[in-house]
């Protein structure tokens, strides 16, 4: 018993295996045993674990197929050559081959047929034998050998070719009929390989690319390059970091040292996240401000909290609301500048930053000569500030001189910057966007700013993705 059509009785049951069970005569009794079925066999709807006697009654079932077994008693079935009468057949049941010698052990019949409608079982009963002539299945004719198909003629060969020229498929068709053999098999072959080659772009377009891992940096590199990735917490965040996020940075250097923290910040409210330098605050994030993406942060690290040649720095991004609240909050674009101060005293420094002042006023009085002349006074002012924050006792007034003169210059190189920007802009945005335009614009960027300011960094992210762009076209 089983779903294929080599079974002696067929069960049309998607639980049917394909030889889900059998029913087998030994030493005058009946046995019924699964055969290592998907599903398993039940009697009398207990699940059959090996070979059971049978008796009449007994309910089998496979899937929703439920047979009833039953003995037949009595001599077996005689000829119809007797002159009775032949029993009608159903079209529904399905008749087991009687063996070809006679047996004188009680034998089986199983009848299936069709389960009655809106009924989700089928159920197969067992009849009992009863003497009776036998049936007789009438002979397969012997299949007749087919004739030859005719040969088609000069006249059927010309209507077919006028039929094949009155369309653009059969004229191909025909095409294809007189080239030589090697060529068609040339032609196919080629076909083949075009028909792979298209298939394998196809998987690989839909396919999802694997990306590369991501790993989150923990040390800054001093004076290195530019980390983007963003720290926090939010929908942009590419690395979330809901309370703080600590960086290592080592240094060494013969001198004293002052470093400026560089960075990028969004969604930050006042004096919401600090920032400490080897577990001492050195100041906070301030408040987002109405171009908060474009705003270049930069803080000082004292000289007298870096430590050189020897452990490694800790900086750290705490944001003292989290935990317990959930705010949002974004740091990107980090770096770190160190600068070595020559150990002065405070009337060397002095001196040196009156140097630095001086030299600043010369750049910015020829701002208007060179292109890099006015990125050099703000830097020359910026450094005499930065020796005088680094040099314990140092003249307030030349202090406050500096760090006016670099902030009021900074706005002038942040309106150059936005400028070159927007003609950036404009060339991307035109129907056919203008690259060469565009990267030439870029490239000159390094022309007016080195890496101290925020616009150096920023030409040389949207230089590379005009490089990918120039790929994709």
């Amino acid at each position: 018993m089983g779903r294929t059509a080599d079974n002696d009785v067929v069960i049309k049951d998607p639980s049917s295996s394909r030889s889900h069970a059998r029913v087998y005569e030994e030493d005058g009794q009946c046995f019924v045993e699964d055969l290592k079925s998907a599903n398993g066999t039940t009697l009398n709807k207990r699940p059959l674990k090996a070979a059971v006697a049978l008796e009449s009654g007994d309910l089998i079932a496979i899937g929703e197929v439920v047979l009833e077994f039953q003995f037949i008693n009595g001599a077996g079935p005689s000829s119809t050559l007797d002159g009775e009468e032949e029993e009608p057949v159903d079209a529904h049941e399905t008749i087991l081959k009687p063996p070809t010698k006679p047996v004188s052990k009680p034998a089986t019949a199983a009848v299936a047929r069709q389960p009655p409608p809106r009924k989700p079982t089928a159920e197969v009963a067992a009849v009992a034998a009863k003497p009776r002539p036998s049936r007789v299945i009438p002979a397969t004719p012997a299949p007749q050998a087919e004739p030859e198909p005719a040969v088609p003629t000069a006249a059927d060969r010309a209507r077919e070719r006028r039929e094949l020229q009155r369309s653009t498929t059969g004229r191909a068709q025909l095409l294809w009929n007189e080239l030589p053999r090697p060529t068609r098999i040339a032609v196919g072959i080629i076909s083949g390989l075009a028909t792979l080659g298209m298939l394998a772009l196809l998987v690989s377009a839909v396919m999802p690319k694997r990306v590369a891992k991501k790993y989150e940096p923990t040390e800054l590199v001093p004076n290195g390059e530019t980390i983007p990735d963003s720290f926090g917490l939010g929908d942009s965040v590419t690395f979330p970091r809901p309370d703080m996020k600590s960086f290592t940075f080592p240094f060494s250097a013969p001198t004293a040292i002052v470093g400026v923290l560089h960075y990028q910040a969004a969604e930050c409210s006042k004096d919401e996240v600090t920032i400490e330098l080897n577990g001492t605050q050195v100041g906070t994030v301030p408040p987002d401000t109405m171009e908060v993406e474009k705003r270049d942060l930069e803080i000082v690290l004292p000289s007298t909290l870096l430590q050189v040649n020897g452990p490694a720095n800790e900086l750290v991004f705490d944001n003292v609301t989290n935990p317990p609240a959930n705010d949002p909050w974004r740091i990107w674009n980090l770096w770190v500048e160190v600068i070595p101060i020559p150990r002065l005293s405070p009337e060397d420094a002095a001196r040196r930053a009156k140097d630095d002042i001086s030299r600043a006023s010369t750049f910015y009085d020829l701002r208007a000569v060179g292109a890099m002349n006015l990125f050099r006074s703000w830097k020359q002012y910026r450094d005499a500030w930065l020796l005088l924050e680094a040099t314990p006792n140092s003249p307030p007034e030349l202090l406050q001189l500096a760090r006016t003169r670099m902030r009021e210059i900074r706005p002038q190189l942040d309106a150059k910057c936005a400028s070159m920007l927007v003609t950036y802009q404009k060339e991307m945005n035109q129907r056919y966007p203008n690259i060469r335009a565009a990267r030439r614009i870029l490239q000159d960027i390094p022309s007016y700013f080195e890496k101290e300011h925020p616009c150096f960094g920023m030409s040389r992210g949207l230089l590379g993705n005009l490089e990918d762009l120039s790929e994709v076209e």
